[in-house]
């Protein structure tokens, strides 16, 4: 059986979500919605993305002007 497949939102690049991080807007701040998964609309990042996505703004395009995204929690993930 396939794993599934997610794309990221900084590089477009396709990959096993297991490998992804799963971002999650909680509120007015996007978190590591990973573990534990959390609810709501996701959208995933490869751990060598972050800077990419900073650098396309895919991250507020992705969840909205008004998101910030809590760094520190999705850099230690990656």
């Amino acid at each position: 059986m396939n794993a599934p497949q997610r794309t990221c939102i900084a590089c477009r690049g396709r990959a096993d979500q297991a490998t992804l991080i799963r971002l999650v807007r909680r509120g007015d701040r996007v978190v590591d919605g990973t573990a534990p998964r959390l609810p709501g609309r996701g959208a995933y990042l490869h751990a060598g993305c972050f800077a990419l996505a900073e650098q396309r703004q895919a991250i507020r395009r992705t969840f909205g002007a008004a998101a910030v995204l809590d760094a520190p929690q999705v850099e230690a993930r990656g």
